[in-house]
């Protein structure tokens, strides 16, 4: 007689069949991809095997062989986190129009979103990825964007946006609403205003790739200073210092921060809830909104920033370090009442958002029938030159010669347009400039005409 095989316990039968049912399951969440099911038809083979070899030694090699075949299938079959991105960014890139000026066939490698790996064009741009769109308000959105390696910035300051449109290269500067202390990403927030603004409302949603340039800009959190910060905000102004606002709330605690928040109407009141919110967790913050349009609002303060609000939200106004921006006006008023409620002038600190009106016009026409002499105006950097058309800015005359030359206010205030003139005559309107400044030969393009054939060095 022929001794048969022992056969296993039922309770070993039962444990080895959980094991293949496991691998089975990880498999199908493991590998959704195309074809999946193929591979894992073996598996629940090898599952099924273990009710018919059901000794020891059977069951045995049944679980060896089905773990080499997991092993296997994790080089036929990637991780499913990377097919599901793959999916994702390509429904994400599908048929979604770049703003960035990139050809509309560019599109990101398949299912990468990187924000270590991208490098800068030839004039310095990178092109990244919009990963989040928000309505702050009906016209203010802030758009959440991919942070490349060594885009370090300090609160404040802005980057420069490159587009596409009407067969021209236009930049914009906007401010970096988002703090420094922000891994991965950093956030812009744009009030539909003009051509650009309008632009990036109408053609960006999350996929879409935008040029942008590292930040920069001298309005700074201070660092290295722990007197009382106020700061001071009118409409889209806010976006500057909301970055300053969660710095301090997170680097310096203890620090005490002011902001007085003036806008028209409670409706452009963009941020409200986080505002709100951070002045509750943060006993060292206050947020006082000022609204002053009517009908006034029973939960907001009604009429401007004044010297009474001043002197109530602010105690030590001497000690106190002043930020502010907003609309010039706003900016030139606060400031004389400063000085007025003894202020140092060393303590104030404005960057002037004047685009509300300059960045609102119409672009130029350079058809447009001549509203004084024209003039040549040469680009050194850029190797190039243009006829002006009698009315333009030098700002626009080299936007319509494809001459990249950062700008934010476009009205002369914020002087982020600060270039020099190598030669020739040009008369610009603005007072931002001292007149070392002027002697040197800077001018503010965005308020510059030329008075005769010049050069410019950009």
């Amino acid at each position: 007689m022929i001794d048969q095989p022992a056969l296993a316990p039922s309770s070993v039968l039962a444990f080895v069949t959980t094991i293949h049912a496991a691998m089975v399951v990880l498999r199908l969440h493991r590998g959704r991809l195309p074809g999946v099911l193929l591979l894992a038809l073996p598996s629940l083979a090898f599952a099924a095997m273990a009710w018919v070899l059901t000794t020891t030694a059977g069951l045995a090699l049944g679980l060896i062989a089905h773990v080499t075949w997991f092993v296997a299938c994790e080089t036929l079959a990637p991780h499913s986190r990377q097919g599901s991105r793959e999916q994702l960014s390509r429904a994400q890139l599908a048929g979604r129009r770049l703003a960035g000026g990139l050809p509309a066939g560019d599109r990101l490698p398949h299912g990468q979103l990187p924000t270590g790996q991208l490098r800068p064009d030839s004039g310095d741009f990178f092109q990244v990825p919009v990963l989040a769109v928000h309505d702050e308000t009906s016209d203010v959105r802030t758009f959440r964007l991919a942070r490349p390696e060594g885009f370090d910035f300090q609160a404040g300051q802005f980057l420069t946006v490159r587009v596409q449109a009407d067969g021209r290269t236009l930049t914009r500067c906007y401010s970096v609403s988002s703090s420094p202390e922000t891994s991965g990403y950093l956030e812009i927030s744009v009030k539909r205003q003009g051509t650009v603004s309008g632009l990036l409302h109408t053609t960006l949603r999350p996929g879409s790739l935008l040029a942008i340039r590292r930040p920069a800009g001298p309005f700074v959190y201070p660092p290295a200073d722990d007197r009382p910060l106020v700061l001071l905000a009118g409409g889209i102004g806010i976006t500057p210092l909301l970055s300053m606002l969660r710095h301090a709330v997170w680097c310096q605690p203890t620090r005490r921060v002011t902001l007085l928040y003036s806008v028209r109407s409670h409706t452009e009141l963009a941020f409200a809830d986080e505002l709100s919110l951070l002045a509750r967790r943060h006993p060292q913050a206050r947020v006082v909104v000022t609204v002053t349009g009517h009908p006034p609002v029973d939960l907001y303060r009604h009429g401007r920033i004044d010297s009474a609000l001043l002197r109530e939200t602010v105690p030590d106004l001497a000690g106190s370090l002043f930020f502010m921006c907003g609309p010039l006006p706003m900016i030139d008023t606060l400031r004389a009442l400063l000085e007025q409620l003894g202020v140092p002038p060393t303590q104030i600190h404005a960057e002037a958002f004047a685009a509300a009106a300059a960045g609102a016009a119409a672009p130029v026409d350079a058809h447009a029938p001549a509203t004084g002499p024209g003039a040549r105006v040469m680009f050194s950097r850029s190797r190039r030159d243009i006829e002006t058309n009698g009315r333009e800015s030098l700002l626009e005359a080299a936007e319509r010669a494809g001459v990249d030359i950062p700008s934010m206010c476009r009205a002369g205030a914020c002087g982020t347009c600060r270039t020099l003139l190598v030669s020739g005559d040009a008369r610009c309107a603005s007072g931002c400039l001292g007149d070392r400044e002027r002697a040197q030969g800077w001018v503010l393009p965005c308020v510059t005409q030329p008075a005769g054939d010049c050069v410019l060095e950009a």
